[in-house]
């Protein structure tokens, strides 16, 4: 079903909004969800966002209207199954639904981000050699960025959570073709020294080297995130409520390349 706000063009609603149930990416086999921020579609959302003059890259608001939480994300595909949407399980983490889970889906239109804050979750990212470079890499996956949420970076084995701490210029932004400031508050944890140590220099280090990163992203709450970056099985999925993360830019079938 479709809501009609303010009677449309021709019978068309003006915007498009719709609920579905929500599953994983690993429920439905596409487990390759999990590293970016997109999401697949059934063909009847398709069929209406093509008569709307809707903004491209195609971007959306995804709501839990249980949990009154929500995110944003772009779209792969639109091959799910009809009154349903496949999500990463990192951004249903995020949004703390569960499988089958209504979710409200919005079309929205968002201004570029010109200044991202990043929090590591953990002091263990200063281990990094070369942070900027994988950042770098993981943020090419993303459309947009949504204030409080967070990703999960996998990289030498480990998985790097960073907190979305302050997004501009406003709290959610689109970071396909943009450059982007960034800024770093000190990763969850660490400490300064007290007395001049080679560890001091690290933190600023890692800081420096970040200094200019562009298209800038991230991903949801800190608290209850577990240290895995799935893509799930679905008996991880029942197991319990824990947190954690997810190169198409821009909705690639939905013509966001």
């Amino acid at each position: 079903m479709w809501g009609f706000m303010g009677g449309g063009r021709g019978g068309l609603p003006d915007k498009f909004e719709e609920q579905y149930h929500c599953y994983s990416a690993a429920m439905a086999d596409k487990a390759h969800l999990e590293q970016g921020d997109k999401i697949l579609l059934p063909p009847s959302a398709f069929d209406i966002l093509a008569r709307l003059q809707v903004d491209y890259p195609m971007l959306f608001q995804l709501q839990s209207p249980d949990k009154g939480t929500l995110t944003h994300s772009g779209v792969l595909e639109f091959t799910a199954e009809e009154g349903s949407c496949v999500v990463p399980f990192w951004m249903m983490q995020n949004l703390l639904i569960e499988e089958g889970a209504v979710l409200s889906v919005t079309n929205v239109s968002l201004p570029k981000a010109n200044f991202v804050k990043f929090q590591a979750q953990h002091v263990d990212f200063l281990e990094i050699s070369n942070p900027r470079a994988v950042l770098e890499h993981a943020l090419r996956n993303f459309s947009c960025i949504t204030k409080g949420d967070v990703i999960c970076v996998p990289y030498n084995s480990k998985n790097y959570h960073f907190e979305i701490k302050e997004v501009k210029p406003q709290d959610a932004a689109c970071i396909i073709e943009t450059d982007c400031n960034v800024d770093f508050d000190a990763p969850v944890g660490y400490k300064e020294p007290t007395s001049s140590a080679p560890s001091s220099g690290s933190a600023s280090a890692a800081s420096s080297g970040l200094a200019n990163l562009k298209k800038q992203s991230a991903y949801a709450p800190p608290e209850h995130r577990s240290s895995n970056c799935p893509s799930p099985t679905p008996s991880s999925l029942s197991a319990g409520t824990n947190r954690g993360e997810g190169d198409v830019e821009g909705g690639a079938s939905a013509g966001g390349t």
